[in-house]
This record gives structure tokens, sequence and C-alpha cells, in this order.
């Protein structure tokens, strides 16, 4: 046993064998320090590309929340401009009746006063006054079917003007 035991005891190095540890030492320290370094090296840029990546981000939201506004004021525009159709078309439509209805009432007076025109010895004065108000009842249908041609020449102005899509059909 005690040539066992010498065997595991430490032998003295020489200096070569000590200079060449010192060496391995000092490679292995330089090799990790290396490692150390390339290791911060790439956290650098994995943090770079983080940042950029998050940037991207910002930007497509920032340019998705103006997108979002653009169409939320074009929809505003849109429902405004349909109201105002609606409006446009429903007075000319009420025009055009009224223009109508003042039209018959126009006849009627006319057929009224022919008929007292052929009755003798009714007063004339109710001939004419009938027939001054059938002419009046023309002046107002002519006067309604303009104002309702002006309410048509609005709408055909404000669907050529209407606004866009700029975005093409999906």
């Amino acid at each position: 046993m005690d040539e066992q035991a010498d065997r595991n005891q430490l032998v003295p190095a020489t200096k070569d064998e000590e200079d060449a540890l010192a060496e391995a030492r000092d490679a292995l320290l330089d090799a990790r320090e290396a490692l150390l370094d390339e290791r911060e090296t790439r956290a650098g840029e994995r943090d770079a590309a983080a940042d950029e990546r998050e940037r991207a981000a910002d930007t497509r939201d920032r340019a998705t929340a103006r997108r979002e506004t653009s169409e939320r004021r074009l929809a505003a525009e849109l429902e405004r401009r349909e109201e105002r159709l609606v409006e446009l078309i429903n007075a000319a439509d009420a025009r055009d009746r009224a223009a109508e209805l003042r039209d018959r009432a126009a006849e009627a007076r006319d057929a009224a006063a022919a008929i007292r025109a052929q009755e003798a010895g009714r007063d004339p004065r109710l001939d004419q006054r009938d027939r001054s108000r059938a002419s009046v009842d023309r002046l107002f249908a002519g006067e309604d079917r303009d104002v309702a041609a002006a309410d048509r020449a609005e709408l055909r102005d404000m669907a050529q003007n209407a606004p866009r899509d700029p975005r093409p059909d999906d």
C-alpha cells in the first residue's frame, strides 16, 4: 500500500509544466472572456432587434389608428350625405305632389268657371275669382316643380362629388 500511496501523492511540477499550466489557464481565461464578449454582443443585437420590432409595431399601430379615424370620419360624412339625400328626395317628392295637387285644383276651378259661364244669371265675379285662383295654383305648381328640379340637380351634384373609397374592393 505504501507504493500506491506514493503514486497518489502530488509530484512537484517542473518549471516547464508550471509555465504550460499557466499558459493553459491564461488561454482558458481569454477564451472565457471572448465567449462572454460574444454573448454580450449577441444579447445587444437581440435587444436592438426587439427594439426595432417594437418600433415597427408602434408605427403599424399608429397607422392603423389613423386609418380607423379616417374611416370613421368618412363614414360620418357619408351618413350626413345620406341623410341630406333622403331629405332632398323627400322634399322633391313632396313638391311634385303639391304641384300635382295644385294642377288638379286649377283644373277643377277652370271646370267650375266653365260650368258657371254656361249657367245664365250667375255672378260673373265668381267665374273671374275661380279663374284667378286657377292661375295662382298653376303659378305655385310651376314654382314647386322648379324647386323640385333644383333639389334633383343638387342630388346629382352630391352623387357626382361624393367621396370615393380609395381602397380597392376585396
